[in-house]
């Protein structure tokens, strides 16, 4: 035994258990019975790893393939479970720097066994409850969470897988669409580059017409003062006018020369003016026409914005859906890792189940040599208790004896000690007379 652990009182083992909710009185710890010891190292096993008696009957059944009721008082279900029952003490014993634990402290444990194993156990689960516990209370959190963040993950990748497969599914529905938009913003691109090279020779020819129409705005406006500086000295010149009949013909011969003149101009103009009319009429078609080619140049570029976002849409979604394969891939990898883990553990699982029948196969051998052995002993028991009545017998008839003989030697000693006193008397008044006689002083 390797521990350093210090030997506890039956007081203070008493308070540590009753801290534990297990009530113990102290005549069953110095007289330990095996059911007392295994339930005490039971409780103590549980206080570390949480397993109890109860725990271990039904890996035992499965192991040994039991699955009624009325086989649970199978001598092999109960060799068993005792049998698992010490493997994980002995495993608790080590850890508590118990080398030398094994069954027979169970079944015949001892008082000073006893209290050491507790002593230890006892000091073990203290040392576990002071310091193991924040770190293994630690790694079941970060178990948990882990085990949650897993199962966030798992649902997380099968929403995103749907999304994809939605997203993949619009995609091929949308596919012909994007076809047709892409032909006919093909079509319209060419469109629009043929409506703006012959849009500039027109933009041209009405900027020139726009020049046209001003200067001739101008010129009318010109002829039209004319008209009235020409009208107003008309009337100047009528009222200086002299009434002579020749004269007056001459002029009126001159004014419609001049009237003829003006006329012939004023239809030229008249003429002008109405092509002009026909020029504006036709330039606020051809504006009327910039401006729908415009407004459809407009709606082009809207349409090619739109048709480049959806592009940009359409490339995020193949960035999200990269993503979202690599992703896929990395949990197919887990996946598959996980597989193999549990292929592991079933291999595992598959070569326990193998020990176990092996082990069963022994047992069962060493509880039929046990059972003889057992035999055996007991009638080796038998011949000793046989023999232990006759020993006690004679040693009834010796103390018997012995009394009669402690009586006899009592009684020859008081009589050798009267006659010692008595002799002692007499040796002393002998002693004083002689000494009288003698005249001698007796000290």
């Amino acid at each position: 035994m390797k521990g350093t652990y210090s030997l506890m009182s039956i007081t203070d083992i008493i308070n540590s258990l009753g801290d534990w909710g297990l009530t113990v009185e102290e005549d069953r710890l110095l007289r330990p019975t095996p059911e007392f010891v295994e339930f005490v190292f039971c409780a103590c096993l549980a206080q570390v790893t949480g397993i109890n008696r109860e725990d271990l009957v039904e890996p035992a059944r499965d192991a040994l393939s039991i699955s009624t009721i009325e086989d649970k008082d199978n001598v092999y279900l109960s060799a068993l479970t005792r049998n698992l029952l010490c493997y994980h003490l002995t495993r608790f014993a080590n850890a508590a720097r118990v080398d030398d634990f094994s069954a027979y402290d169970i079944f015949k444990p001892t008082k000073e066994r006893t209290l050491l194993l507790l002593s230890a156990f006892i000091n073990f689960v203290k040392f576990t409850e002071q310091l193991c516990n924040p770190f293994v209370n630690e790694l079941a959190n970060r178990s948990d969470a882990l085990l949650v963040e897993r199962d966030q993950i798992s649902s997380k990748l099968v929403q995103v897988q749907k999304q994809v497969l939605e997203l993949q599914a619009k995609r091929d529905e949308d596919e012909p669409l994007c076809q047709v938009l892409r032909t006919k913003n093909k079509e319209l691109g060419d469109l629009v580059l043929q409506t703006k090279a012959a849009q500039q020779p027109i933009v041209q020819e009405a900027a020139l017409l726009k020049e046209e129409k001003t200067q001739l705005m101008e010129r009318k406006e010109n002829i039209q003062r004319e008209l009235e500086a020409v009208s107003d000295a008309n009337k100047r010149i009528r009222g200086r006018i002299v009434q002579s009949p020749e004269r007056v013909k001459r002029s009126i011969s001159t004014m419609s020369v001049g009237r003829a003149e003006y006329k012939k101009t004023v239809t030229i103009n008249e003429a002008k003016t109405r092509d002009l009319q026909t020029k504006i009429n036709a330039l606020v078609i051809i504006e009327q026409d910039l401006r729908t080619c415009i407004d459809q140049l407009q709606v082009v570029e809207k349409e090619m914005k739109a048709l480049q976002d959806m592009q940009n849409d359409l490339a995020e979604l193949k960035d999200q859906l990269d993503d979202k394969h690599i992703e896929r891939n990395e949990l197919q990898l887990k996946q598959e890792r996980v597989a193999k883990q549990l292929e592991n553990a079933h291999a595992k699982l598959t070569l326990t189940q193998q020990r176990a029948a092996d082990k069963k196969a022994a047992n069962a051998r060493i509880i039929e040599r046990l059972q003889a052995e057992y035999n055996t002993m007991d009638e080796e028991r038998k011949e000793n208790d046989f023999q232990l009545a006759e020993i006690r017998k004679e040693a009834s008839e010796v103390e018997e004896k012995m009394s009669e003989h402690l009586k006899a030697s009592e009684e020859e000693l008081h009589s050798l000690l009267k006659e010692y006193w008595s002799l002692k008397c007499a040796t002393n008044v002998y002693m004083e007379t002689l000494a009288t006689q003698l005249n001698m002083k007796m000290t």
